[in-house]
């Protein structure tokens, strides 16, 4: 039975989806690169990701970046691996290339870790209220222990197959996730300077067949103004360089892809990289 999580990454996702397990009665033992933003959280704080793996009875990883889950389950003084536990399993939140998740799978397995990538969708809102949409790969007998636990932080839980499916999957995603997001800033654009009542938009819009879930989510942030960062810039960017990764690998054009990541660049120069996505919004403004 699960007691005690260890959580590595607390960003605006992993910050939120701590909140929740604390909300559902687990104890939550926390490492941040960097330490203030661990501390805000008001739980314990870990010195390194190998002191999580000496003492919790799961671990999951929410970073931003390939570079950063290396180092943090593999340096050979502080990381997960060097801590030598047999039979912990790693639960990996973050978004990376398929290819890497591949390699994560082969690692970790031959350290005597279980491992099983589940990238989410719904942001800080669903990392919240337990309702993030999730896909999940790695040995299904894994997955099937720690169901339980996923199914609290979760509305939608899929389990996909092999290493690097639900990576790949998310990847995909999120190249439509960005593409949508700006067909919604183009039509919000034409119609605030056309006049229209931002909320009437969005009601009729959304009974309509050319509504999306991001076109809701723009629509509510300019509704409903807020700084809070639900997905930044920078994330976008990132998740749109995944994008290409994979395009130019299969050999497949992305021309939407390609202006929505130049799109995207533009925003953060000017909005800041930190700024929430909805931000992309303001390039088509006066």
């Amino acid at each position: 039975m699960v007691k005690r999580i260890g959580w590595i990454g607390t960003g605006v996702l992993g910050s939120a989806v701590v909140a929740r397990l604390l909300e559902r009665g687990y104890e939550v033992v926390v490492y941040n690169r960097t330490v203030q933003k661990a501390e805000q959280l008001g739980v314990a704080v870990a010195s390194s990701p190998r002191e999580l793996a000496e003492t919790c009875d799961l671990l999951f990883l929410c970073v931003k970046g390939q570079d950063a889950a290396e180092s943090l389950l593999f340096d050979p003084e502080r990381g997960v691996v060097a801590s030598g536990r047999k039979g912990l399993c790693v639960i990996d939140m973050s978004t990376v290339a398929p290819e890497f998740a591949v390699s994560l799978h082969q690692r970790l397995e031959a350290a005597g870790l279980d491992y099983l990538e589940v990238p989410v969708s719904g942001g800080r809102e669903g990392g919240r209220k337990g309702t993030l949409g999730a896909l999940v790969a790695g040995r299904e007998e894994v997955f099937a222990q720690q169901r339980d636990v996923l199914g609290e932080l979760t509305s939608k839980l899929l389990y996909v197959g092999e290493g690097g499916k639900a990576q790949l999957l998310k990847v995909l995603n999120n190249l439509a996730e960005s593409i949508h997001m700006l067909a919604a800033a183009e039509v919000a654009a034409i119609g605030k300077q056309a006049g229209l009542d931002l909320t009437l938009m969005h009601e009729a819009l959304s009974s309509m067949r050319g509504y999306s879930t991001y076109m809701g989510v723009l629509f509510e942030r300019l509704i409903n103004p807020s700084d809070v960062v639900s997905t930044s810039l920078a994330v976008r960017i990132k998740d749109l360089d995944l994008a290409h990764s994979l395009a130019d690998q299969f050999d497949v054009s992305i021309p939407m892809g390609a202006l929505a990541e130049q799109l995207f660049k533009l925003a953060a120069q000017q909005q800041g990289a930190a700024r929430d996505q909805t931000e992309c919004v303001k390039l088509l403004l006066p």
